[in-house]
Parts: structure tokens; sequence; C-alpha cells
């Protein structure tokens, strides 16, 4: 008993610990998802406004790259009367060969024109300035793009396309495309509850809402990739308190836990007080079987002494006087029955002739299936020797014929057939009754378990027999096989012939 609370204390832990840790595990998932959530939702809305920021830039890149094809590098008159017009523009030069064309610094410039060659001065000399940010090859050259540099004041935007063998560049106002950019970026702080803030080398560009920052968390942040390098897209929200899934999470999980474990003690109530009224059980019957042993070895006793002290010709005399001794023997039987049950017998092996066995159980057994109209059809091998214990066999035999002429003895038949299959000894008893319920055939093996059903209503019996003769069975190695016949029930011993 002991041994079995140790082993319920044990899984009942391990089963504790096991659904303790599923659910903070649990609690933690539920956590990082929302983490996720809010995560995943700034990046989606970071790249949305990188991807308009790009947009904005490219549709000025085609848009410069259209105009270049109407351009003739040489004509400085279309290239001067082109910036005139577009207000987006603010300064245009060609050049070819490291030589500038347009401005032409051979012809009279204004001071506005001597200060964009001068700026100019270090792409003359260096040409490949312009593509050193791309990667390529010589089989790849680059023919168009973007070029920026910071050393001047205002930063230095151009797009450049190469026409023949010279280059047009176009260089835009930084400022108007910094203004024309935060115009583009309409984002709803209602709608995603982030703010999105656009950043210019530190500068601010554009913020969605006018909410302190500092009240804020940042979810994420971008830096555009070239030629807008200096600039930045935060985006920041207010991360939900997560405490409250902790809290709610923590009670349901100890609630739970507290049923499992009232659960738990509820089953092991049950299963000790199930325990404790079989052990009970066996307790008194096994009391009951020693006190009756007395009194039946006296009635058995003084029955011998009554039958030897009669005549032969007192016929009606003997018959009774056999009739109780018959009786007293069964009634010695089924005590011997129930104190195995509550003990392992020891096992006496020897040579047992299976022919004689059988006629001895059946002789016993007619007076009994007489009374009750039942008659038996024996079928048995000769000279079928078996290497075991003959009052164990006879107990299980015994056992089977009982229960055929207490419950199927409207049948009015009993088969026992003996034969021998594959190195092993069957010795079967078939009954014509009623038969015994599916539902029910794995429970008829349980101490004290008897099938309900009108059959079984007023028949006496202890429910133990056939739980002791499969223990017996077990200990001589073999088994008790059950099948349902149309019509009744067999019983079915096996065992190896060695």
């Amino acid at each position: 008993m002991f041994r079995s609370k140790l082993i319920y204390l044990v899984i009942t832990l391990i089963f504790f610990v096991l659904l303790a840790y599923l659910g903070i595990r649990t609690l933690e998932h539920e956590v990082l998802l929302r983490q996720n959530q809010m995560q995943n939702l700034a990046k989606a809305q970071t790249a949305s406004v990188v991807t308009v920021i790009k947009n904005h830039l490219q549709q000025r890149a085609s848009r410069l790259h259209a105009i270049s094809d109407f351009i003739n590098p040489d004509d400085a008159a279309t290239l001067r009367a082109f910036k005139e017009n577009d207000d987006s523009i603010v300064d245009v030069f060609t050049l070819r060969k490291h030589q500038l064309i347009y401005p032409d610094e051979r012809a009279p410039l204004t001071n506005e024109e001597k200060e964009w060659v001068r700026k100019l001065t270090p792409l003359v000399n260096d040409p490949s300035q312009l593509a050193s940010h791309m990667a390529s090859s010589e089989q790849n050259v680059p023919q168009a793009g973007w070029f920026i540099t910071q050393e001047t004041q205002e930063p230095l935007l151009i797009y450049w396309r190469q026409k023949g063998d010279a280059i047009v560049g176009f260089r835009l106002s930084y400022v108007q495309l910094m203004m024309d950019t935060a115009n583009s970026v309409q984002v709803s702080h209602e709608a995603t509850r982030l703010i999105v803030q656009v950043t210019e080398n530190g500068r601010q560009l554009y913020l969605n809402d006018q909410t302190a920052l500092t009240q804020q968390t940042l979810l994420d942040s971008v830096t555009l990739d070239y030629p807008l390098t200096t600039w930045k897209v935060n985006v920041y929200g207010v991360k939900a308190p997560l405490n409250h899934i902790w809290i709610w999470g923590g009670v349901l999980l100890v609630l739970l836990l507290a049923a499992v474990a009232l659960i738990g003690f509820s089953l092991w109530r049950e299963y000790t007080r199930n325990a404790r009224q079989a052990r009970q059980q066996v307790d008194f019957v096994s009391q009951v079987s020693h006190e009756l042993k007395t009194p039946l070895t006296n009635i058995t006793l003084y029955a011998e002494l009554l039958r030897e002290g009669l005549d032969d010709e007192q016929e009606r005399e003997l018959r009774y006087v056999n009739v109780i001794t018959q009786e007293s023997q069964r009634l010695s039987r089924l005590i011997q029955n129930i104190l195995t049950f509550t003990r392992s017998p020891k096992l006496h092996v020897q040579q047992v002739d299976i022919a004689r066995l059988i006629t001895d159980i059946v002789h016993i057994f007619t007076p009994a299936l007489q009374a009750k109209g039942m008659k038996m059809h024996i079928t048995c091998a000769q000279n079928l020797v078996l290497h075991s214990d003959s009052d164990v066999l006879t107990q299980i035999i015994s056992n089977f014929l009982s229960n055929a002429e207490k419950y199927a003895a409207q049948g009015k038949r009993i088969d026992i057939a003996v034969c021998l299959v594959r190195e092993n000894v069957e010795i079967a008893v078939r009954d014509y009754g009623p038969g015994i319920p599916e539902q029910e055939l794995k429970m008829i093996f349980r101490p004290f378990y008897r099938v309900k059903s009108s059959i079984t209503e007023g028949v006496s019996g202890t429910g133990i027999g056939l739980t002791i003769a499969s223990q017996l069975a077990q200990r001589l190695q073999g088994r008790i096989l059950v099948t349902t016949e149309q019509p009744g029930m067999c019983f079915t011993l096996v065992l190896p012939q060695g």
C-alpha cells in the first residue's frame, strides 16, 4: 500500500510540474505574441513609409530621365531655357571627357554660374564619382543614377544620365525634395495608434502626431538607401501593459491546478476506499472460511462413519449418506477456493492422466447435473499425459462446470473437449446457456465481480471463482480463453504440454 501511495504521489507531482510548466509557457507565448504583433505592425508601417519616399524619389528620376531624351548636350540655349522654366531643377550641366560643355567656362558667366562651376569641379576632374556608389564592372557600366554630396552647406543632389559620350546632369532642390516628401507621407495616428517620424540628419521632416515622444517607445527604425542615407524613418508606440495576462493567466492556472488536485485526491480516495473494501471482503471471507472448515470436517467425518455402519440392504439410507458426503466434499472445494484466493498455493507437479482426471471430475458433478436435467458430452484423446498439478487442474475445471451448472442449466447440455493443439493441451468446457454480454467479458475475471442479469439473480456466488481460476492457470504457465458461441459460452484452459 505504501508503495502504491508513493508511486501515485510521484506521478501526481510529475503531472503537476508538467501542467504548471505548460501553463507558464503558454502565458509566455501569449505575451510574446502580443509583443510581436505590435512589433510587426510597427515594421509594416515603417516599410510603408519607406516605400512612399522611394516611390516619390523614383518618380522624379523617371521624369528627369524622360526629359533628358529631348535634350541636346551641346545646345546651351535649350539647357538654359529648361533650367529657367522648371522650378524643381536648380542647375543643369553637361560633361564630356573631363570638360564642362555647359556652363561653358570660356564664355562670360554670372556669379551664380561661377559658383555652380566651382561645385562641379570635383566631378569634372573625376566623373567616376557619379557611379562610385553603384556596384559596377567593366561589362556593366551604369548609364544613369543619383549622386549626392554633403560637402556643401546644402547637400548637392544630382540626377545624371549618360548620353553618347556626354553626361547630362540635373541638380534638384534638396529643400524642395524634403518638403514634397513630407507632404507625400500621410499616416493617420488614429487608425494605426503609431507615431511616424521622418528625420534628415537629425532634423525632423515629418511627424503624424504631436504627442511627446518621450512618452512613447521606439518600436522600429530604418535608414533609407542611397542617396537618402541621412534620412531615417522612426515608428513609436505605447507598448500595452501585459501584466494583466500574467495576473489573470496565473489565477486561471492556479484554479486549474487546484481542480486537478481535487480530482486527483477524489480519485485516490475512491481507489483506496475500493481497495479497503476489497481487502475487508477478502479478510472476512477468509475468516469465515476458516471457521467453516472445522464443522465441515466433522460433517464429512460423521457421514463416512455413518456410511460404514450401514448395510448393503439399506440402499435408501446409503443414497442419502452419499449425497451428504458429495455435497460436503463440494463445500470443501468451495472453501478451498476461497482460501486459495487469499494466498498463493504450493504446486505439486506430477504426471497427470487427463482422460482419467476428466472422468473423476465428471463423476463428482453427475448427480447435481442430472438433478437439473443436464447431460455431459465428453471428447478426450486417450493416453494424453500432462506434467502438472492434478488438484489445481481439478479446481479450474470444476469452476467451469460449476458455473455452467448454475448459470446455463436451461441449455440442458455441457460439452467437454480435450485436444492437443501445437504442443498445447486445450481443455474446453462449453455450455448452451444465454451467454455473457460482450461488454462484460473483460470484467468477469475481476475479484467479486458478477454479471448482472436475470440469470444470476437468486443464484448464490462469491464472484471470485473465475479470478481464482485465472490465477491458478497463470501459476501453471497457462491461460484461460473465453469465447462466445451460438448459443452459450466456451471456457478453455490452455496449458503447455511440457
